[in-house]
């Protein structure tokens, strides 16, 4: 459980770089897509654009050699083009087919005005009429155009025949300006695009798997770091808490051992007196009636002082875990009160109490602890007073707990000390055990309150003591 707990503690410096990491490997996937889809299309432009030049080239081609070595001979033996006739179809088909030998095209169709093909290297579209009729018209009406398609009966996108269809008008010649002559018929040349569009795509495809695969490698690599980066901080942070429980453990034993010094010299000098009381009483044969009085006296006085600094030991060494309730803390507080109400006529000391709420102060904590903490820090303040002093208590609901503070007029807390009150063992009165606000810390952080304390020095001290709010608080007015 320790493990795993550390593990999920180590993994946090690194669950931000976790998510950077995913995030950029999907960020830089999003744009090796963009990019994969952003090449093949200008590389399908720059096709497209190459197909388009060489079609329109091809078409001239074509276009000068059909009118010069067909056409035109025979509309100089003014004869009329009829390519029914096997003569003109023939040799309308081998000038076309030397003129295009060694290229890579699909189809060459020649179509009049009216759409109809009256000549195909494919010959079985002969007599039929072109179905993009809208080419053919604005070819008729001078204008070159290619378009690029593929076949649609082939299932597989990867083994689609591409093809560049260019439409170009046959012109009559007129001397050097032959290409202003009258048209007279549309000639379509279809490209085999095929393998230059797998080329493309076959780059492309090249392009992404490539960075796929650079993101993948990266990916791994990262991941490793982080995983290595978590094992260390795991590591350290078992190396960490081992070495804070053995300074723990020192600490406890540091303790341990002043607790013990303590004991020793806070116990000692009460029973040398009881001894040496007990002793004078054994040695009067007929000892002196006030004497022995005041003798007594002592031995109950010293005997009263081990048992309050045996108390504060046991409290301090073997903490109550509290038996949380909803209780009113004025009751708590009208308990210490009662107590003390000797101390308070004999020291000359004013108790007053404030409740600046008019809710009733519910807390959840257990009467019994509570009372001894507020006890504590009511003695330790009459101990600093002395005498003809005024010892406030303050009761303010806040937000989720209710603020009990105690404020003296004694001569307060000096600055360098502040920070050390609640050390065990720490005390400016040399009849303490120095215990007395350190159980008091423990209780109200059992109470998972909290305690603090403000001096300043001439104008006496105030503790702060912050309780968990109970259910049941209500308006005293309505009470």
């Amino acid at each position: 459980m320790e493990k795993a707990a550390s593990r999920g503690h180590a993994g946090g410096p690194f669950r931000l770089l976790k998510y950077f990491i995913i995030s950029g490997f999907l960020v830089i996937a999003v744009v090796t897509l963009l990019l994969g889809a952003f090449l093949y299309t200008r590389m399908v432009d720059t096709l497209r654009t190459a197909a388009t030049n060489y079609g329109h080239l091809l078409a001239e081609n074509l276009n000068y050699n059909i009118y010069n070595g067909f056409y035109g001979p025979l509309k100089a033996r003014k004869t009329a083009m009829d390519l029914r006739q096997w003569e003109q179809f023939g040799a309308l088909d081998s000038l076309v087919k030397d003129t295009t030998y060694g290229l890579k095209i699909q189809c060459i169709k020649i179509m009049d005005r009216d759409g109809r093909i009256s000549y195909s290297t494919e010959y079985g579209l002969i007599g039929r009429y072109e179905s993009s009729l809208g080419p053919v018209q604005e070819a008729m009406n001078g204008k070159q155009t290619t378009l690029i398609r593929h076949e649609e009966d082939v299932p597989n996108w990867w083994s689609r025949k591409w093809l560049a269809d260019t439409y170009y008008p046959l012109r009559e010649g007129t001397g050097h300006y032959w290409m202003l002559g009258n048209i007279y018929g549309v000639i379509q040349i279809s490209q085999d695009m095929s393998d230059q569009y797998r080329s493309v795509q076959s780059s492309v495809l090249v392009i992404v798997v490539v960075a796929a695969g650079l993101m993948g490698l990266l990916f791994v690599m990262l991941s490793l770091i982080v995983r290595r980066g978590e094992k260390i901080l795991v590591d350290r942070a078992a190396q960490q808490k081992r070495l804070e429980e053995q300074l723990q453990q020192s600490e406890k034993l540091a303790s341990l051992g002043q607790m013990v010094a303590t004991i020793a010299h806070e116990i000692r000098n009460p029973l040398g007196i009881i001894r040496s009381s007990a002793e004078v009483l054994v040695k009067k044969s007929n000892p002196d009636p006030a004497r022995i009085t005041k003798l007594s006296g002592v031995i109950v006085e010293e005997a009263s002082r081990l048992s309050a600094i045996l108390t504060d030991f046991l409290d301090f060494a073997r903490p109550r875990v509290p038996r949380v309730a909803a209780i009113d803390v004025r009751d708590v507080l009208s308990r210490v009160r009662n107590n003390l109400d000797q101390a308070l006529q004999e020291r000359a000391i004013t108790w007053v109490e404030r409740n600046t709420n008019g809710e009733t102060p519910f807390v959840l904590g257990d009467a019994d602890l509570l009372y001894q903490a507020f006890l504590n820090i009511a003695m330790n303040a009459f101990e600093a007073m002395e005498r003809d002093g005024t010892f406030t208590v303050t009761i303010e609901p806040e937000d989720e707990a209710v603020r009990v503070g105690f404020a003296d007029s004694g001569p307060g807390i000096k600055e360098e000390h502040i920070p050390k009150v609640f050390t065990p063992f720490f005390t400016t009165n040399q009849m303490g055990t120095g215990l007395g606000l350190s159980v008091v810390h423990n209780i109200i952080t059992a109470h998972h309150g909290e305690l603090s304390v403000e001096s300043i020095q001439g104008q006496g001290a105030t503790f702060h003591v912050f309780l968990p709010k109970g259910d049941g608080a209500r308006d005293t007015d309505n009470a």
